[in-house]
């Protein structure tokens, strides 16, 4: 009798020590099995391919800081100008796929198009998309006081009138160009690095003209010593009146900037979705809709998620290619 108690007690024992150790098993592949379950567990990185000051880099601010109340950990902005976005571009493919380097997307469909960026959607993928901005060509309006005069100057001086933009063969230089192409005439494009540096050129009278959003510019329009004398869109704003569109003058040019925020494409997608989440809920706070207010990021829808915007920069990238060879860029 004592025998057969012994010999059941060990087989209780054993059987116990199997299912632990399953369940814990069971335990490590759940957890295993999604790598959202414990992210982030420390700093987020968002890479800004352009200098201080500029849409982009605001827009990264902006964001972050509404993105760190919603995961909980600190998100570092990393200004890193140079290539029309392409050096900050190639470095978040470079880090590691784990979700914590990010990268802003704005110039991305057109200097894949025109292939000074090697790290294309293969490499990396949008999160989601933010903002879609709204161009417009700015003067200062003791140069010039209104779009007439400007063309007229232009025509009366083939390639002598400066437009400045920001980055080389990126999305300034390409609605530069295409702005020029529809008008009949022919500017001088100045590359610059960073919008601050932009601005102070048309300030101190360096450039006669720079291509560039309404919001980054704003404090100078408000001032006075700056004035957009075209807008890219299809309706005149609101706030702006007086300042005709490009459909007005029968130019059918009315994209501008879109910002997103990008990862590696080999990133976990369970990290993806949770990140596209949570810039869907930072975009919606009252912070981050007084910002886009403020900043005239209001004027058009701003949000895709991973897959619709992914789909729509490979229609992009092939639109711009042909763009750039009608161009001859």
């Amino acid at each position: 009798m004592k025998k057969s108690w012994l010999v059941l007690m060990s087989f209780v024992l054993i059987l116990g020590l199997v299912l632990t150790a399953c369940g814990n098993q069971q335990e490590k592949n759940d957890v295993s099995s999604n790598p959202a379950d414990n992210y982030p567990t420390r700093n987020i990185e968002i890479l800004v391919g352009h200098g201080a000051g500029g849409g982009s880099d605001l827009f990264a601010r902006a964001i972050a800081k509404e993105m760190e109340k919603i995961l909980g950990v600190n998100i570092i902005v990393i200004n890193q100008p140079g290539g029309a976005g392409v050096i900050a571009k190639q470095n978040a493919a470079l880090a590691p796929a784990d979700g914590y380097t990010l990268v802003v997307f704005s110039s991305f469909p057109y200097t894949t198009a025109a292939g000074t960026n090697p790290n294309g959607l293969d490499k990396l993928i949008p999160i989601a998309r933010v903002q879609a901005d709204t161009f417009a060509v700015q003067v200062r309006p003791d140069r010039f006081k209104n779009l007439d005069e400007f063309l007229a100057a232009a025509k009366a001086n083939p390639g002598q009138i400066t437009i400045g933009g920001t980055g080389s063969m990126g999305v300034d230089e390409v609605h530069a160009a295409m702005f020029a192409h529809m008008a009949g005439i022919e500017l001088n494009y100045i590359p610059i690095d960073g919008a601050g540096l932009m601005h102070a050129e048309l300030l101190g009278g360096h450039i006669d003209a720079m291509i560039e959003e309404i919001g980054p510019a704003i404090a100078y329009i408000e001032s006075g010593d700056v004035i957009p004398i075209v807008i890219f869109n299809d309706k005149r704003l609101e706030d702006f009146p007086e300042v005709p569109t490009t459909v007005e003058y029968g130019w059918d040019l009315t994209t501008g900037v879109e910002r997103a925020l990008a990862i590696r494409a080999d990133a976990p997608s369970e990290i993806i979705a949770k990140l596209e989440s949570a810039i869907k809920q930072a975009m919606e706070t009252p912070t981050y809709k007084e910002y886009e207010k403020q900043s005239f990021l209001h004027l058009r829808p701003g949000w895709m998620g991973s897959a619709e915007y992914t789909a729509k920069l490979e229609q992009d990238i092939a639109k711009f290619k042909a763009v750039l060879e009608e161009l001859n860029r």
